[in-house]
């Protein structure tokens, strides 16, 4: 079997005003999804997606991963990893940037054409289930009037979710007030997370974590620049609350600096980002190492999704899952398999590869070729 054409698919969809959250990259008034076709001389085509600017990356796809990679045999999928990264021009781009997303994609698709071509779920390629089902928590909660966000976390818990996760750094009174009534609503059994999005400075990041600590929090996420290593690793001394990082992060080399220097307690890879499947089973050999669990980053579309809860199934150590409930029809309205959760727990799809099919009328709804916005993140918070 032989590449004989990598095509991009890009798409956006508008959000009605009810369905767009306040981030802090802004006010979301839409989502976008770049996806990648490898078609082959069998006539097997798979399917990968890319998390990231989808102007840039459709031009790395087809102006310099397509001429490496057509001829190659797609079923070797580390042959087809090493020449795109090592060898060929993707690290040029950086080595940790929009090039290894690009290759993220690519790689998507090629495990999805061995599982087609074999008749197997990508899961059973990468060793089996070692859950049939997996255990996703709930991104839902975004900046609000207190009340807002409580209503909004006991509807979580009535569609059968234990778990989810609040974002913070904003205001940090703010977020202290929200997690703890949240915490009050939902009562201690219940599991809490919450990310930052890089939204603090230290000293605030460290008196949000005795704070969330205190409220028996799971973790804080991206409580401060995704590159600044050694200041999470000093987070970390001066906090007992678990830290967690790696939606940012692309490949196994960034992670295992992190853990190197004991400045995480969670890896949160993003299968559309940080190099692949292929790349998140290599950080999931070094995460083993250090003992670190694995909890995938999942906020794209249902490509994306799929793929990362075929790993999740796979992966040894990865108690949990991002589910993103935000507004998302790229993800609600993008393939033939029903992505829902049931009680808080999602079954990878099981048919050949990734076993999704794209609908075609979402691809023709949603096409997009327009330019891509940029947008300015707001300073971090500091401390009170």
């Amino acid at each position: 079997m032989k590449i004989t054409d990598i095509k991009t698919i890009r798409l956006r969809a508008s959000l009605p005003s009810e369905g767009q959250v306040h981030s802090r990259s802004g006010v979301r008034a839409f989502r976008s999804a770049l996806l990648v076709e490898v078609h082959t001389d069998e006539g097997i085509t798979g399917i990968g997606s890319c998390s990231g600017n989808g102007m840039l990356i459709e031009i790395i796809v087809d102006r310099m991963l397509k001429h490496l990679l057509v001829g190659m045999d797609p079923t070797n999928i580390e042959e087809v990893w090493d020449k795109a990264y090592f060898r060929g021009g993707v690290r040029a781009l950086g080595s940790r940037g929009i090039g290894v997303v690009a290759l993220s994609g690519i790689d998507i698709a090629l495990w999805d054409i061995a599982g087609k071509a074999q008749g197997l779920p990508v899961y059973r390629l990468l060793g089996g289930a070692k859950r049939d089902r997996v255990p996703v928590y709930a991104t839902a909660l975004y900046p609000d009037k207190t009340e807002t966000v409580v209503k909004t976390a006991v509807g979580i818990r009535e569609k059968g979710f234990r778990a989810l996760k609040i974002k913070v750094g904003f205001d940090l009174a703010q977020d202290i007030e929200i997690v703890s009534a949240v915490r009050k609503e939902l009562g201690k059994d219940f599991t809490i997370m919450t990310d930052a999005n890089q939204g603090y400075r230290i000293d605030a990041a460290a008196e949000a974590a005795a704070a969330f600590g205190g409220l028996g929090v799971m973790w804080l996420e991206e409580p401060l620049f995704m590159e600044d290593i050694e200041a999470h690793a000093e987070l970390k001394r001066r906090s007992s609350l678990p830290i967690a990082v790696g939606e940012n992060l692309h490949t196994r080399y960034a992670f295992q600096a992190f853990m190197a220097r004991n400045a995480v307690d969670f890896l949160q890879p993003d299968v559309a980002r940080a190099g692949g499947i292929s790349e998140i089973m290599q950080i999931a050999v070094i995460a083993e190492k250090y003992q670190r669990p694995i909890s995938l980053h999942t906020w794209g579309d249902g490509v994306a999704l799929a793929a990362s809860l075929h790993l999740s199934a796979a992966l040894k150590n990865s108690p949990i899952m991002e589910l993103d409930l935000t507004h998302n029809p790229l993800r609600a309205e993008l393939t033939d398999w029903p992505l829902e959760q049931h009680d808080g727990l999602m079954t990878p799809p099981d048919g050949p590869g990734l076993g999704i099919n794209l609908i075609p009328q979402a691809l023709k709804k949603y096409a997009f070729s327009g330019p891509e916005e940029i947008t300015l993140w707001p300073e971090p918070v500091a401390a009170r």
